[in-house]
């Protein structure tokens, strides 16, 4: 059987046209720290308030449980959900329910970095991107290498000069 990434047909509609690249997706790396910490905090907070809020009343109880629930389902959300994708000319960054879009042509630099500030990544092995007059996102793809040479790949082919790393 042919493998259908390498048909040369594989990227045709039906008129027979090619169909727009569909853009690459990049999990972020994911540091087991950064989950205890995330995730931790919250579990200890539940835990040690779990005697006071069986104490409440049942509305009261059921309030904060619905709360500590939805904070979890937020957390799980993003653990689940953060990606990076590049399309032909823009870069879209993905953390649960947040969705920032960055036009190739405005990113200045994307720089290695271990920064801790807080940003949709699950790793502390991040880069950081500079773009539009000094903006910044930190990301962490697992398939970092890959993730920065198909960037530059797709700001050539949308001819903005610079290179990275």
């Amino acid at each position: 059987m042919q493998n259908p990434s390498l048909s040369l047909t594989g990227n045709v509609n039906k008129t027979g046209e090619r169909a727009p690249e569909q853009p690459r997706r990049y999990p972020s790396r994911i540091d087991g720290v950064l989950i205890v910490a995330l995730a931790g905090v919250p579990a200890a907070l539940l835990l040690a308030l779990a005697g006071g809020v069986l104490a409440l009343p049942a509305v009261a109880r059921a309030v904060v449980l619905l709360a500590m629930g939805c904070l979890f389902g937020l957390l799980l959300w993003t653990f689940a959900a953060t990606h990076y994708s590049i399309d032909a000319d823009s870069l879209t960054v993905r953390s649960g329910p947040m969705r920032w879009v960055i036009a190739l042509s405005q990113i200045e630099s994307v720089t290695p970095t271990r920064d801790a500030r807080s940003g949709p990544a699950l790793s502390l092995d991040r880069l950081c991107i500079r773009y539009d007059g000094g903006r910044e996102m930190l990301i962490s793809p697992r398939e970092k290498d890959a993730f920065l040479r198909d960037l530059e790949s797709a700001r050539q082919k949308h001819a903005v000069p610079g290179q990275f790393r």
